[in-house]
C-alpha cells in the first residue's frame, strides 16, 4: 500500500503542482510575467510538499485518488478560461 501511495503522491502531486503553477502563473497581477512565473514556481514546491505528506497521512486511497482528480479537473478548467481571457 505504500508503494501505491508513493505513486500517487509522487505522479499526482506532480501533476497537480504543474497545474497549480500554470494557475497562479496566469493568475497573478504582476506587471512581468517572469516574476509571476518565478514566485509561481516557489510556491510550487510548497504546494508538492503539502500533497506529499497528505498523500502519507491517514486518508484512504480511494479519497485521495478522487480529490486529486478533483483538484486537476477544477485547475485545467480554470487554466483554460485564464488562457482564454489573455
Amino acid at each position: 500500500m505504500k508503494i501505491i501511495r508513493f505513486i500517487i503522491a509522487s505522479f499526482g502531486g506532480y501533476l497537480l503542482t504543474s497545474l497549480a503553477t500554470i494557475t497562479l502563473t496566469l493568475g497573478l497581477p504582476f506587471e512581468n510575467k517572469a516574476e509571476a512565473t518565478l514566485f509561481a514556481s516557489m510556491i510550487s514546491f510548497i504546494i508538492w510538499l503539502l500533497i506529499i505528506l497528505y498523500a502519507f497521512s491517514n486518508v484512504q486511497i480511494k479519497k485521495l485518488l478522487f480529490q486529486l482528480a478533483s483538484v486537476c479537473i477544477i485547475l485545467f478548467i480554470i487554466n483554460n478560461l485564464l488562457m482564454l481571457e489573455s
